[in-house]
C-alpha cells in the first residue's frame, strides 16, 4: 500500500459530493487518484456503475489504467474492475453510441483527421480569400514595397490566414456556437472583424461538412454536448454508468469539456476535478479556461483540498519557484497580471518521507547573459554537451521556448557529436530501422494472414500508440475480414464499429492514416521489383542516413538473391530476411513519441517549455528567457504578433477570441487587443514556472541582448527578479549565483 502525505490523506478520504484538487508540480496526483479509485471500488461505493477518468492525453490514460490495476491487484481485485479512462473525444464518441442516428447524417459518415481537417480548410480558405483580396490585405502595413510587400503577402496569404482559420474554428466551436448561432452572431459584426472572417470561414466549412457527411473532432464534443441536454434517457443511463467523475488536467478544460463532465456528474452530484492553475499554458494558442477551474475551486458547493508537498525538486528550486509565485502577486510591474499565479506554494515534504527531497551540496540554480543569440545556442549546446560528458548518471534538458531555437539548437548538438534527444518530432518526422522494412515485407508477402499483419500495426503503422490500443485491433480482424476493414464499402470503415480505444482523437486519425498506407503498400508490392520495393518503404519510413544506407545494401542483397533464385517471389524473400538479421542488429530504432517519453541519463533531451509538463530532469537548462519571449507590459513586443500587420492587428487569434468572448458577454473588455496581450502576458508568466519545476536538482536561466536581426532583447522582467533572488540565496552558500 502507498504512503500517502498532508493533502493525500484527505483526498484520499474522499467518498461523494464536488471536490476541487489544486495540486502542485510533482504532488503525485495520478498515484493519490488511483488509490482514490481503488479504495472507492473496493468498497463498492461505485455500484451500480464506474468510475470515468477524463484525462488529456493517451499516455496518461495508460498511466492511469496502469496505476488503477497496480492498486486493485494489491487488494486482490480484477485489475479492469469498476472504472474507465478516455480522453476528451472517447469519451464524445462513447456518448454519441448511445444515440448515434442522433447526428442526423448518413451512416457511413466520416470523422476527420487532422490532415483532412486542415486540407478541407485550406480549400475554404482559398476560396474566400480569392473571392475579395482588398478585404484580406488590409490590415497589412502601408508604404512596403518591394520584397518587403511580396514577402508579408506570402506569409499571411499562404501561411498565417489559414492557421488561424484553422485555431478559430475550434474556438468557435467550443464556445458552444452552431452554425445558426455563427450566423446570428455575424450580422453584428462589422466585416472588417477577424472574428467576422472567422464565422464566414466557419459557415462554409460546415456546409461543406454537411454536404459530404462528414464530422470533425469538436463536432463530436458539441454533438455530444447536445445529445446530453436533449435527451434525459441518454442523460440518465450514462449518468447510471459513471457514478464517480474524475477530471485530470483540470486547468485545461475548455466550456464544452466542463459542460459534459457537469451534466453526466449532476445526478449524483460525484465529481473530483485535479489541476494546476500555475501550470495552465495552453489558452494563447488552444480553447482551454484556466479560469474555468478556478471558478469550480472558488464555488460554494465545492470543498477544497490543496496537494502542497512535492518530492521532485530541491529545497533551491522549490523556493525559486515560489518566489516567481510571490513577486508575480505582490511586484510584477503590469497590475493587471499580477493574478496570473495563484498563491499557492509548494512545500517540501516532510523528514522521514519514503521519497525525500533532492538533496545537493552548494548552490546549483544561475543565470547567464550571452550577447547574441546565436552565443546563446551555441553556449547552451556547449554546456549541456559537458554536463552530460561530466555527470553522464543525470538527466538533462534543454527547454527552448520556440522551436526555431530548437531547431538551432539540434543543428549545434549535432555538430558537437552530442547524444541528444527531441521529444515531440517523431509524428513529423517518423525514423525507424531496417527491421520495420522487414515487418512490412511479412506481411505484403502473405497478405491474408492476420498474424502477420498485427505486428505491423504494433511496430510499425501505429508504432507510437497505446499498447491498450493495438491489442484491441485484434477483436476487429475477428469480427470482419480483412479486405473488409482494408476496402470497405463507400471507402470509410464505420466508426461505431471499431474498438473504443479507437474513439480516441489521435487514435483514429492514426488508424486512418495507417490503412491509406497499408493500401499504397499492398499497390507496391504487386506492381515494383522486390528490390525498388524495399527502396520506396525505407523512403516512406523516413530511415535516417545510416539506416538507409543499410536499406540500399538489402535492395541490393535482395536483387542479387532473385538473379540467383529467378522463380522466387516475395514470400520467398520474406523467408531469407532472417538470414541478414545478425548484421542489423547494431541499429535501434529511434522512434520517439511524447505519450511514451521517457529522459535517459547521460542523453540530453531537447524540447519546448511547452511539451515539458508532466516531465522531469535532474538538469534544466532554460534559454531564451528574454523580454521578447517572455513579456511583461502592454507596450512590450510580442513574439505572437504578425510582422508585417498593422500595430492594432498583429495577433489575430488573440484578438478575435476577445472579440467573440465580449460579443458573448463574458468579458466586460472594451480594448480586445489590450486583454489578448495581458492574456499572453500571464500566460508567459505559467510557462516560466513550468519551465522552473522541471528541475529536480540544477537549473540554468538564460537570456541574450540582441536577437538575430541585431534588435534588443534583454532579459524578461521576470528573470531579474528572479536573478537577484538567486544572488541573495546564494550568498547564503558562499556561491555565486
Amino acid at each position: 500500500m502507498i504512503s500517502l502525505r498532508p493533502g493525500q490523506e484527505e483526498v484520499a478520504a474522499y467518498r461523494g459530493g464536488l471536490l476541487a484538487v489544486p495540486a502542485v508540480p510533482g504532488a503525485g496526483k495520478t498515484t493519490v487518484l488511483a488509490h482514490l479509485a481503488s479504495e472507492l471500488i473496493a468498497e463498492e461505493r461505485t455500484k451500480p456503475g464506474k468510475i470515468l477518468i477524463v484525462t488529456a492525453m493517451n499516455s496518461a490514460v495508460a498511466n492511469f489504467r496502469s496505476r488503477i490495476a497496480a492498486c486493485l491487484e494489491e487488494r486482490g481485485m480484477a485489475r479492469n474492475k469498476g472504472y474507465e479512462v478516455k480522453t476528451l473525444h472517447s469519451l464524445a464518441m462513447a456518448i454519441l453510441k448511445e444515440k448515434p442516428e442522433f447526428l442526423l447524417i448518413n451512416e457511413g459518415f466520416q470523422v476527420l483527421d487532422e490532415a483532412a481537417q486542415t486540407e478541407i480548410v485550406r480549400d475554404v480558405s482559398a476560396r474566400w480569400l480569392s473571392a475579395d483580396p482588398k478585404r484580406w490585405q488590409t490590415p497589412l502595413k502601408r508604404n512596403r514595397e518591394g520584397s518587403w510587400q511580396q514577402r508579408a503577402l506570402g506569409s499571411w496569404h499562404e501561411r498565417d490566414l489559414p492557421q488561424f482559420f484553422k485555431q478559430a474554428l475550434n474556438y468557435i466551436k467550443t464556445r458552444g456556437i452552431d452554425p445558426a448561432g455563427a450566423g446570428e452572431l455575424l450580422k453584428r459584426l462589422d466585416a472588417g472583424s477577424y472574428l467576422a472572417w472567422s464565422l464566414e470561414i466557419y459557415l462554409e466549412y460546415a456546409a461543406v461538412l454537411r454536404a459530404q457527411g462528414l464530422l470533425d473532432f469538436d463536432d463530436l464534443i458539441a454533438q455530444a454536448v447536445r445529445l446530453l441536454q436533449e435527451d434525459e434517457g441518454v442523460l440518465g443511463r450514462l449518468q447510471q454508468r459513471w457514478t464517480y467523475i474524475f477530471e485530470d488536467e483540470a486547468q485545461d478544460s475548455n466550456p464544452l469539456q466542463e459542460k459534459i463532465l457537469h451534466l453526466l456528474a449532476s445526478g449524483r452530484g460525484n465529481m473530483v476535478r485535479v489541476g494546476d492553475s500555475n501550470q495552465a499554458i495552453l489558452g494563447t494558442f488552444t480553447a482551454a479556461e484556466p479560469e474555468i477551474f478556478r471558478s469550480f475551486c472558488g464555488r460554494e458547493d465545492v470543498r477544497l483540498q490543496e496537494i502542497l508537498c512535492s518530492s521532485r525538486s530541491t529545497r533551491q528550486v522549490i523556493d525559486l519557484a515560489n518566489y516567481l509565485v510571490q513577486w508575480t502577486g505582490r511586484d510584477h510591474p503590469e497590475l493587471k497580471c499580477r493574478t496570473a499565479l495563484e498563491q499557492q506554494y509548494i512545500h517540501p515534504v516532510a523528514e522521514g518521507d519514503p521519497y525525500p527531497n533532492p538533496e545537493v551540496s552548494g548552490y546549483t540554480l544561475a543565470v547567464k547573459r550571452y550577447r547574441s543569440r546565436d552565443e546563446e545556442v551555441s553556449g547552451i549546446a556547449r554546456l549541456a554537451w559537458r554536463q552530460v560528458e561530466k555527470n553522464p548518471d543525470y538527466t538533462l534538458a534543454i527547454l527552448v521556448p520556440t522551436r526555431m531555437m530548437q531547431q538551432e539548437i539540434s543543428e549545434k548538438l549535432r555538430k558537437l557529436g552530442a547524444a541528444f534527444e527531441e521529444v515531440g518530432k517523431a509524428g513529423e518526422n517518423r525514423t525507424g530501422t531496417v527491421f520495420d522494412i522487414k515487418t512490412v515485407l511479412d506481411y505484403l508477402a502473405q497478405p491474408h494472414k492476420v498474424e502477420y499483419l498485427m505486428p505491423l500495426f504494433e511496430q510499425v503503422l501505429l508504432a507510437g500508440v497505446t499498447e491498450e490500443s493495438t491489442k484491441s485491433l485484434a477483436q476487429l480482424f475477428e469480427r470482419y475480414k480483412l479486405e473488409e476493414v482494408l476496402y470497405p464499402v463507400g471507402g470509410v470503415f464505420p466508426w461505431l464499429d471499431l474498438p473504443d480505444e479507437f474513439w480516441q482523437e489521435d487514435v483514429y486519425a492514426s488508424f486512418v492514416a495507417a490503412l491509406a498506407r497499408l493500401r499504397e503498400w499492398l499497390q507496391a508490392s504487386v506492381s515494383l521489383p522486390p528490390d525498388d520495393l524495399v527502396l520506396l518503404l525505407a523512403e516512406d519510413l523516413g530511415l535516417a542516413e545510416e539506416q538507409m544506407e543499410i536499406a540500399n545494401n538489402l535492395a541490393l542483397l535482395i536483387r542479387q538473391r532473385v538473379g540467383e533464385n529467378p522463380a522466387w517471389k516475395l514470400i520467398d524473400i520474406a523467408r531469407d530476411l532472417p538470414r541478414i538479421e545478425d548484421s542489423l542488429k547494431h541499429f535501434a530504432r529511434v522512434v520517439y513519441d511524447q505519450r511514451g517519453f521517457t529522459p535517459r541519463s547521460g542523453v540530453i533531451t531537447l524540447l519546448t517549455a511547452h511539451k515539458a509538463k508532466g516531465l522531469e530532469w535532474d538538469t534544466v537548462f532554460v534559454p531564451g528567457v528574454t523580454s521578447g519571449e517572455y513579456p511583461a507590459g502592454t507596450n512590450d513586443k510580442f513574439r505572437s504578433d504578425l510582422w508585417y500587420l498593422q500595430e492594432d492587428k498583429r495577433n489575430p487569434l488573440a484578438l478575435m477570441k476577445a472579440e467573440l468572448d465580449f460579443a458573448l458577454g463574458r468579458s466586460p473588455a472594451a480594448d480586445p487587443v489590450e486583454t489578448a496581450k495581458l492574456a499572453e502576458i500571464s500566460e508567459r508568466l505559467r510557462l516560466l514556472y513550468v519551465a522552473l519545476t522541471r528541475a529536480r536538482k540544477n537549473l540554468l536561466l538564460s537570456y541574450h541582448d540582441l536577437d538575430a536581426y541585431d534588435r534588443k532583447q534583454g532579459p524578461a522582467q521576470a528573470l531579474l527578479a528572479l536573478q537577484n533572488f538567486m544572488a541573495g540565496e546564494a550568498s547564503k552558500h558562499g556561491q555565486q549565483a
